[in-house]
């Protein structure tokens, strides 16, 4: 997992494909002081992340080639990243499935410039705050990742060593972050456990409504594990509760 940790904390990458749209948001964004990043599509913004990696992208969801959902699963299992997505469309559908894949916000077009720019500067807070908690936990080494061995779905979670390894013996690489998120299902399989608990756990802090730190920590967790168990319904959400580890679990 990469994460920008250069000293550009305020760059954006945008991937729109209409010349005029992409031009527009480039002028919108610099004259707020943000340093922007272009791109036309899944190509092009590969070779952007190549040479600077943003805090935030806005992804339009029709791309030639592969689409805005496409890419927006390849950032959340590449990059530490905000995302806003950007569609012409007010489908809900549209809009539930890019959240659910791990878009931080979803914009339809036509939007009011200043509505954009709110959701932007929200992102940003919310990717500072999330910084300096997920930096608090490592420094304290807060114990939410328990000091034993895990095995599931032919996984090992190895608390002490705060490693994850695949069935095949590929180590996978987690942050602290989703370490504790494991930490917490393994101890307790087949349990639902509630967002507001998830997020005293991971992040040491309480849950709002408005908050989706948790689901989009959970969804990038479970595309990890689906990548190395083929089985995307490990972790599992829970309607009106939260999620659950959807896997025997042996302590080893």
């Amino acid at each position: 997992m990469i994460a920008n940790t250069s000293n550009e904390s305020s760059r954006i990458l945008v991937v729109e494909d209409d010349v005029v749209a992409r031009e527009t948001l480039d002028a919108l964004l610099s004259k707020e002081g943000w340093q922007i990043d272009t791109a036309g599509d899944g190509t092009e913004m590969r070779s952007a992340l190549n040479k600077n990696i943003p805090s935030i992208v806005l992804m339009d969801v029709h791309l030639p080639g592969e689409d805005g959902f496409e890419l927006t699963r390849y950032l959340r299992d590449h990059y530490e990243l905000g995302i806003i997505m950007l569609t012409a469309k007010s489908d809900l559908i549209d809009r539930v499935v890019g959240l659910e894949i791990g878009a931080d916000d979803y914009i339809t077009k036509p939007y009011q410039p200043r509505e954009l720019l709110a959701r932007i500067k929200s992102l940003f807070r919310r990717i500072e705050v999330n910084a300096a908690n997920d930096a608090i936990a490592s420094a304290t080494d807060a114990p939410t990742v328990p000091v034993s061995q895990f095995r599931f779905s032919g996984c090992v979670l190895d608390g002490e060593r705060r490693k994850l390894v695949g069935p095949n013996g590929d180590l996978l690489d987690l942050t602290t972050s989703e370490l504790s998120l494991l930490g917490a299902f393994v101890q307790n399989p087949h349990a639902a456990l509630s967002r507001a608990d998830l997020m005293q756990l991971v992040y040491h802090r309480e849950w709002n409504s408005t908050d989706r730190s948790i689901g989009v920590l959970a969804a990038k967790v479970r595309r990890k594990l689906e990548g190395v168990t083929g089985d995307a319904s490990l972790i599992r959400s829970v309607r009106g509760v939260g999620y659950e580890l959807a896997a025997t679990v042996e302590r080893i």
